[in-house]
């Protein structure tokens, strides 16, 4: 059976629940577990949902991101920042927006996805080894290269008044928006494994510094166009027989206000008996009986 992922960032099963937000459910729905991980961290939950295994343990975890980000960051300046951190470790001597205002290091950082051989076992690879026919497009942690920009944006933002910070909110779904119509061309050639990813609704949560009713209100609302703006690849997904799994890598505490350790998963049709999903390290094995026995 062909497959659709619609992968939403930090769709959270609850608030599905609590703010009427029916257009994210299909036809079965429920929630999956991350709180095993050390750090709800994107590309490493992702890594995880791709892969089947916790990718932390095997070595996929911030300290191999932070390294490999400030190895490519610093360059040949690398040397010099491991022994400013091993002197002054807690302090914040601004060398680094010195060096970006000089024009020495680059403003917007990458993080590094996973390494080759933990890629080989995402389902993504599997498939492809199979002769299936992928299209994954910024997928965290397996071949990301343009969501480090929101990750980077949201650190300086957080200084802006919220109308200037909400203007991140209004470019993420305008990238969204183009991500769905790169993720329609392949629904319409009828491809078997069809992943689509938007950094959407985190994006939001983050943006938004105190949960009040009206930043409440606000936050539907941004999940209300998020809807629309994946509807078009939804729809044609639903016309041309593929199934359809909307899913999120973890979600997010509305109190608390941080990432909560539930996800949010719908899908389309009716699961064969074997689909179950308890925790976010089942999707592997079921997305690939789904794909290659249906």
């Amino acid at each position: 059976m062909r497959l659709l992922i619609l992968g939403l960032d930090a769709l959270d099963p609850i608030l599905v629940e609590k703010w009427n937000m029916d257009w994210f459910k299909q036809r079965v729905y429920g929630r999956h577990y991350v709180g095993f991980l050390k750090k709800l961290y994107t590309p490493i939950v992702w890594g995880c949902f791709a892969t089947g295994k916790n990718v932390e343990e095997l070595g996929y975890n911030l300290d191999y991101i932070h390294e490999k980000r400030n190895r490519k960051l610093f360059g040949f300046l690398y040397p010099l920042y491991v022994i400013r951190k091993k002197l002054l470790p807690n302090k914040n001597l601004g060398i680094r927006n010195l060096l970006i205002k000089l024009g020495i290091l680059k403003e917007i950082a990458y993080t590094p996805n996973m390494p080759e051989i933990m890629r080989h076992e995402s389902f993504i690879e599997v498939l492809i080894s199979k002769g299936y026919r992928v299209y994954a497009h910024e997928v965290p942690g397996y071949n990301e290269e343009h969501n480090e920009y929101y990750r980077t944006s949201l650190a300086k933002a957080v200084e802006q008044p919220f109308n200037e910070r909400k203007k991140l909110v209004e470019e993420a779904l305008e990238d969204t928006r183009k991500r769905v119509e790169k993720g329609l061309k392949y629904v319409i050639d009828g491809y078997d494994l069809v992943f689509v990813y938007s950094p959407l609704p985190d994006i939001a949560f983050h943006v938004v510094l105190k949960p009040t009713l009206r930043m409440k209100l606000w936050l539907r609302e941004v999940h209300y166009k998020l809807y629309n703006t994946v509807k078009p690849l939804l729809d044609a997904a639903y016309s041309n027989g593929y199934a359809v799994l909307i899913v999120s890598d973890h979600g997010f505490d509305i109190e608390k206000y941080y990432h909560s350790d539930y996800g949010f998963w719908s899908l389309n049709i009716n699961p064969p008996s074997w689909w179950k999903i308890r925790s976010i390290l089942d999707f592997k094995n079921n997305i690939l009986r789904l794909v290659t026995e249906v």
